[in-house]
């Protein structure tokens, strides 16, 4: 088991109108379904900004433009039994190639799990419905969308 760590992670906030690009995590045996912004991990001497490009390209094979930082976001939390502490740097950014744009959902790749991604266009309302609002990873970034 690795040791306790800040995990640091560079996320795109892409809009398409109201909809934003997110990737969804079906429900499980132990966790109900969540989504959260594309991206991943900041590697040592790696700007956020730079680890935002390359995981687009490594998870879509897309170009970035237009990205500027929106905010950052800090959390501890209790995650599969373990717990984990995490800062987001979340940028707002535009995706050069038309295609993701042109599809509601579509598969991404995660090279460092092997696994694939289900990247889905999600309405900001449905992170903010009163009665059963979606979960958004990080919880704060609700409030600022």
């Amino acid at each position: 088991m690795s040791e306790p760590h800040i995990r640091v992670s560079a996320r795109g906030l892409v809009r398409r109108g109201d909809e934003l690009l997110v990737a969804r995590e079906p429900r499980s045996d132990a966790n109900p379904p969540y989504h959260y912004p594309l991206g991943g991990g900041v590697q040592f001497g790696e700007h956020s900004e730079e680890a935002l490009h390359r995981e687009f390209e490594e998870e879509l094979g897309v170009s970035l433009s237009n990205v500027t930082h929106f905010e950052t976001y800090e959390a501890v939390f209790t995650f599969g039994g373990r717990r984990h502490h995490e800062i987001w740097r979340v940028y707002e950014a535009v995706i050069d190639e038309a295609w993701p744009y042109e599809r509601d959902e579509f598969p991404g790749y995660e090279p460092e799990h092997d696994e694939r991604i289900a990247c889905v266009w999600k309405s900001s309302a449905d992170f903010r419905d009163e009665d059963d609002p979606e979960t958004l990873y990080p919880e704060a970034l609700v409030a600022d969308l």
